[in-house]
């Protein structure tokens, strides 16, 4: 299954300079030691299990196993909105 991502999206991540900025967007992230922490945008939780990783420019949520970089980010809650 091949997936594309709108061309209005693609237009929203070039402006962003890293992933945490684009990100910061859609859910409320507080800096933890070297990464960022919050509520995953992808299910329904109360204690944040998504991190962000400004060094490798990549996500992981530990409650839903969703994990990419910039553009799999996008390209997933462009499906969601």
């Amino acid at each position: 299954m091949s997936r594309r991502i709108s061309d209005n999206t693609l237009q929203q991540v070039k402006q962003f300079s890293g992933i945490v900025d684009y990100i910061q967007q859609f859910v409320d992230l507080k800096r933890k030691g070297r990464n960022y922490l919050g509520l995953c945008p992808f299910h329904s939780e109360k204690t944040p299990s998504f991190t962000v990783s400004a060094e490798k420019q990549i996500f992981h949520c530990f409650g839903c196993h969703e994990s990419g970089d910039l553009i799999a980010f996008a390209e997933k809650i462009d499906n969601l909105t």
